[in-house]
């Protein structure tokens, strides 16, 4: 059905499969992602990049997905709808969305499984399920550059980068605190009553909160943010460079009521409520309440980590869509 001289056996069964699976944990919400995306494409389109019209060939080429739309906006959210739609998709990449720095000590060799190389002659869609997201987006950027990839590779690798690139600037995606992403963590926001997950605070209100609920209209505010100087200094690094960053960024901001706010100031523990039936395999979470300065800190994190995104995938897609 799919690009099958291009995918694996897993990822082509879990192409054809549109199982629905209980949704887990994933770097920004949708429209975080399709933010990134619209922002990378705006830039292309300012600068008349000649990117502009291979990456618009590229995405035209996208006859078979019946996940997302096949537009930039829609395609950057396709790696995601693998994890979440097949059981088979999910096993065989979903450790390929993050980098797991210890907080303690960030070694980036261990949080990705010792940097193992693509079985010999491999495409990147056959790497092993033990690689991170910092090799991947080298390995698929690496296929888009070399014009010897089968078609229906190129587009997968592009599908990837989308989604991967994004995920490399979440915070919550780039270190170990032993809390799935921030899901087993629970945060009380300056106003609120309720409780919500860390993942859910960072990955989608905050979002919302900093750019609105529509991503065409978030990315154009945030292009016509961005100075000349934004765009130079944020178009450079590696996978690896940024993947440090957002390390930062985790460690400095979203985790810092970790030692600046007491456990107790809500309660010491929290079991957020599920359906009938169900069950919530965090149990109950450690619980936080945060103030307004956090809030603000957070929202202009949130801000930035979208604007670098969206400037580095442009900055990808200019170095390697040849």
């Amino acid at each position: 059905m799919y690009r099958s001289h291009s995918c694996l056996a897993t990822l082509c069964l879990a192409l054809m499969l549109l199982l629905l699976t209980p949704a887990e944990s994933r770097a920004w919400s949708a429209e975080g992602h399709m933010i990134v995306a619209l922002v990378a494409d705006r830039l292309l389109q300012a600068q008349e990049s000649p990117t502009q019209g291979k990456l618009t060939e590229l995405l035209a080429s996208d006859k078979s997905n019946s996940w997302t739309k096949t537009d930039i906006a829609g395609e950057a959210t396709w790696a995601d709808a693998l994890r979440e739609k097949s059981p088979e998709g999910r096993a065989a990449t979903t450790k390929w969305h993050y980098a797991k720095l210890d907080s303690a000590n960030p070694d980036l060799t261990k949080a990705c499984f010792g940097k193992p190389a693509l079985p010999s002659m491999a495409p990147a869609s056959h790497g092993l399920q033990d690689d991170c997201v910092v090799d991947k987006i080298d390995q698929f950027a690496k296929e888009l550059r070399d014009p010897a990839t089968f078609p229906g590779e190129r587009l997968m690798a592009l599908q990837f980068l989308l989604n991967f690139v994004g995920d490399i600037h979440d915070p919550l995606y780039t270190i170990e605190h032993h809390d799935q992403e921030g899901r087993c963590v629970a945060l009380l926001p300056p106003g609120s009553k309720t409780p919500v997950r860390l993942s859910a605070y960072w990955d989608e209100t905050l979002v919302v909160e900093a750019e609105g609920k529509d991503p065409a209209k978030a990315a154009a505010e945030i292009v016509s943010r961005l100075t000349a100087a934004d765009i130079r200094k944020w178009s450079s690094g590696t996978p690896a460079d940024w993947a440090h960053e957002s390390y930062n960024v985790a460690k400095e901001v979203t985790y810092s009521f970790v030692k600046d706010v007491p456990k107790d100031a809500i309660g010491s523990k929290y079991a957020f409520p599920v359906r009938k039936g169900e069950n919530d395999p965090c149990g109950p979470v450690p619980a936080y309440s945060v103030d307004a300065t956090y809030r603000d800190r957070a929202l202009a994190a949130v801000k930035e980590q979208l604007a670098k995104a969206g400037v580095r995938l442009a900055f990808l897609l200019r170095e390697n869509l040849q």
